[in-house]
């Protein structure tokens, strides 16, 4: 569902939102980008939680849609893919995909535009489409979304999804201690709009565009997307567990990994789409 007069200001708001962070999540406590540099067998903690399920990528060609930074791109090449492209609306973040891969001294392509404008935007056709944590959120169709997935890959291709599971997105993480229902857990038209005074990593530079808006999708609506998109599903699992404390009182139970403190059964955090274009 998209509402095509309001979506261009929506679109610009996030957008003005994502190139002020861009520079943030480059400073201190921000993505590492010169800890992965260093060190070239190095992968982000993404990617290394995405690796079982990913299997090999020896020698396969990659789509990253909404790369942001490209730290999750570069880890994908260095577990084996043989070619990667990333798709981001922001400029400042395509243009530092670009000066990561340079400096790390491999070869991938970039390019700035919508991602519902992926197909036209990348000339070639992908083994692997992969978008991962805090993707879906910011595209108010996850229908339009899926089919465009399809649309870049190759025959046999495979998609690969690890987002925010639409259950955790409803609660309230300005409540700790109790899950408390605050959000839709399906798509709207409107979006959620929301104002936040600093980004979700840095070093708490106050932010000037605090408005951002967002969309949930139901796991329903997902599934229900890849199919009418061609896919078949190959898997679907649901986790218990983030990559950042969603609220305080998580408990760390190693490297990127926090759960519930109190029966983190209770509630499904993040999940896992697995889908293949026959």
């Amino acid at each position: 569902m998209i509402d095509h007069a309001k979506w261009p200001t929506w679109r610009a708001e996030n957008l003005a939102g994502w190139e002020e962070r861009v520079p943030i999540h480059l400073g201190p406590d921000g993505y590492d980008v010169e800890g992965l540099l260093s060190d070239p067998t190095r992968v982000t903690q993404t990617v290394q939680n995405d690796r079982e399920a990913l299997g090999s990528l020896v020698g396969l060609s990659v789509a990253h849609l909404q790369c942001h930074l490209g730290t999750d791109t570069l880890s994908l090449m260095r577990s084996g893919a043989a070619a990667v492209a990333g798709v981001d609306f922001s400029p400042s973040a395509i243009a530092h995909c670009r000066s990561l891969f340079a400096r790390a001294g491999v070869t991938g392509t970039f390019v700035v535009g919508d991602v519902f404008e992926s197909r036209a935007l990348l000339p070639h056709r992908y083994d692997l489409v992969y978008a991962s944590i805090g993707a879906i959120n910011w595209i108010p169709s996850i229908r339009n979304w899926l089919a465009v997935a399809a649309s870049l890959l190759k025959p046999r291709g495979r998609l690969h999804l690890r987002d925010v599971h639409p259950m955790a997105m409803a609660f309230d993480p300005e409540v700790d201690g109790e899950l408390r229902l605050r959000y839709p857990y399906g798509e709207t038209v409107d979006p959620v709009s929301l104002a936040s005074d600093q980004t979700y990593v840095g070093d708490g530079t106050p932010l000037v565009h605090r408005t951002t808006h967002e969309w949930s999708h139901g796991i329903g609506e997902i599934i229900q997307g890849a199919i009418d998109a061609g896919f078949e599903i190959r898997g679907l699992e649901e986790h218990y567990y983030t990559e950042w404390r969603m609220w305080p009182s998580m408990v760390r139970q190693g490297p990127g990994r926090y759960v519930l403190a109190d029966g983190p059964e209770r509630l499904p955090l993040l999940f896992t789409l697995k889908a293949l274009r026959p």
